[in-house]
């Protein structure tokens, strides 16, 4: 049981994962609110700020790639735990802006353990020389010579301008460029639209990816 509770936000287009999962941490004392994708968990962000947020990866509408990735920029003081069916092991993947990662459909007590090291540890200080969360991108499409292309808009000078592609379906690759204006550093990564069933964040995905929390509440005491 942690010492203090803890304010947390858990992000998944699960209904069902959704409400098992806060049943389960509130019961183990957290306070605890749900968002369905990330447009929904920005909006909760902004009413209250919470100390730890437990994202999907793959969702319709705002992916847990692009959710975690303006976390990071915006809020750096939250930490994350991301989650997908779609990568196995415990380590965070490249591109996943987020403190720790647990696989979907694998051991719930691991991921209580996660969230109990997390909590019980102050959160790090921002190293200077950390690779920026990158900007994740729709892919626009191609133009008329056949080459697939990106709008890139500059968080530095606001101004937006096009660049070439050329990434393959179902490849994650964190990129920079520089702003063609102001030379601003710009890390960013390509998001295929979410009705594109090869879009990167459902490549290599379990069938069921769903974790597979009890009909009934295990006992805590």
């Amino acid at each position: 049981m942690p010492t203090t509770a803890i304010k947390l936000l858990i992000v998944d287009d699960e209904p069902t994962t959704r409400t098992l999962m806060s049943q389960i941490f509130t019961q183990l004392g957290h306070l605890v609110r749900a968002a369905e994708d990330g447009f929904a968990a920005l909006t909760e962000i902004r009413q209250d700020i919470p100390d730890l947020i437990l994202s999907d990866l793959n969702m319709p509408g705002m992916s847990g790639f692009e959710l975690l990735s303006v976390v990071r920029r915006r809020f750096p003081g939250i930490q994350v735990i991301a989650m997908s069916g779609a990568f196995s092991g415990d380590h965070v993947q490249p591109g996943v802006a987020a403190d720790a990662f647990y696989e979907k459909a694998s051991s719930l007590s691991s991921l209580m353990r996660i969230v109990d090291s997390i909590t019980n540890t102050q959160a790090p200080v921002p190293q200077p020389h950390r690779t920026p969360a990158p900007f994740w991108i729709q892919h626009n499409g191609h133009d008329a010579s056949g080459e697939g292309y990106i709008t890139i808009s500059c968080p530095e000078c606001l101004r937006t301008f096009p660049q070439i592609s050329g990434e393959a379906v179902g490849n994650i690759h964190i990129h920079e460029t520089s702003c063609v204006y102001c030379a601003n550093k710009i890390h960013f990564a390509v998001v295929q639209a979410t009705t594109d069933p090869s879009s990167p964040q459902t490549f290599q995905r379990k069938p069921d990816g769903a974790i597979p929390l009890p009909l009934k509440l295990p006992s805590l005491g």
